[in-house]
């Protein structure tokens, strides 16, 4: 029976009795008490679960192997490292050995740990199991099979994957393919999924992924300044619904942002008004923090500090395509720029139908819908833009 106060106890700043706890659980093969961290550890912060997981391998030691193979037969992403580290930290040929018969008949959970093992420890013998459980639909176990199959250098399920974006008309299909190539990594990988993802519906989970994989520092040495720009402005359109702010701390997101700042243009310049504004409302209103550790609300009032302390020139006029138009657009409608009226509706046969649709709406925001150029409406084909916009000037 598990003391009512494990979890207080374990993630306790009383470093002795949190140590007491982890040698515990490891000396009795508590597997009760790690199923238990595991099923709690969505409300742990981030830097408190970093802290038990380093201290669980620390005070491993190598005759309590046994415990952390029972261990592994629970699978948790958040300490998966309590487990592939702890072998990483003996790894021998013996053990090695014993990890490979894990792979071939363990349970899926198992298995997942097994494949990020053999991501840091090489043994041609597990490339065959890799390729086969990088198909699985466990996503855990296909993510640390392209880790470890980006190790050997083995483009076997690479390539089906690639064929999968080129060819599948199936969003869902093309999003497990995206994560696995996103999670095998390197420049090739990283620039051919660029290529399609703003296509995808699901282009900021697979941002997400290329962002988790892979550092700004990275990123920027390979990537052009307009794509960079580009996976800025996602993040910042998909804060806070569809992405969790606290990435804005993980991702080092003020560090992006001096980049982006750099590149000094027209569309650097007006993605972060944009960004200003987002974490102006972030900072001010705990609604969109309470629940994140102190590191997380620290940073997200220092980006707000931050971008509030540049020379910002807002430009309505050079745009090159939809994303730079989307920026323009959003940022009139958060700044509520209605003095931009005449200059908006001076677009409106310069874009496309859906375009003509947004533009028409913050014109209806602004009541200027007499701006509206009603004659350009009228040879829409699409009936229900066409329909849309009409109803703006009722």
């Amino acid at each position: 029976m598990l003391d009512e106060n494990f979890i207080k106890n374990i993630t306790s700043k009383d470093i002795k009795l949190s140590h007491s706890i982890i040698e515990n659980i490891i000396k009795t093969c508590n597997v009760e008490a790690f199923k238990l961290l595991c099923e709690k550890s969505d409300f742990i912060f981030p830097f408190l679960k970093e802290r038990i997981s380093s201290d669980f391998v620390k005070l491993v030691k190598e005759e309590n192997l046994s415990t952390i193979f029972e261990f592994s037969k629970i699978y948790c992403a958040d300490f998966e490292d309590i487990i592939v580290d702890s072998w990483v930290k003996f790894a021998s040929e013996d053990l090695t050995d014993k990890i490979l018969d894990l792979f071939e008949v363990g349970t899926i959970e198992q298995k997942a740990y097994c494949a990020k093992y053999f991501s840091r420890i090489c043994d041609s013998l597990a490339i065959e199991y890799l390729n086969e459980y990088a198909l699985s639909d466990f996503e855990p176990l296909k993510t640390n099979c392209a880790l470890a199959l980006s190790a050997f250098g083995d483009k076997v399920v690479l390539n089906k994957m690639k064929e999968i974006i080129l060819k599948s008309e199936d969003d869902f299909e093309k999003l497990n393919a995206f994560n696995f190539i996103t999670a095998y990594g390197g420049e090739e990988q990283i620039k051919f999924a660029l290529e399609y993802v703003f296509l995808s519906p699901f282009a900021i989970n697979i941002l997400t992924n290329i962002l988790d994989f892979n550092d700004i520092n990275y990123l920027k040495n390979i990537l052009d300044n307009k794509t960079m720009i580009q996976i800025f402005q996602l993040i910042i359109e998909e804060y806070p619904e569809d992405l969790s702010l606290d990435s804005c701390y993980y991702w080092n997101l003020i560090e992006f942002i001096k980049l982006i700042h750099s590149f000094n243009c027209a569309y650097s310049g007006n993605v972060l008004i944009l960004a200003r504004e987002k974490f102006k409302e972030y900072s001010e209103n705990d609604i969109y923090t309470f629940d994140f550790d102190k590191n997380v609300k620290a940073e997200v009032k220092n980006i707000f500090k931050f971008l509030n302390s540049l020379d910002l020139e807002f430009n309505i006029k050079n745009f090159e395509d939809n994303f730079e138009l989307d920026v323009i657009l959003e940022v009139i409608e958060e700044l509520k720029l209605a003095e931009k009226a005449e200059e908006v509706a001076f677009l409106f046969d310069k874009v496309d139908i859906e375009k003509q649709a947004h533009i028409a709406r913050i014109l209806k925001e602004f009541n200027r819908v007499d701006l509206i150029n009603f004659k350009i409406v009228e040879s829409i084909q699409n009936e229900n833009i066409k329909a849309l916009i009409k109803s703006y000037a009722e």
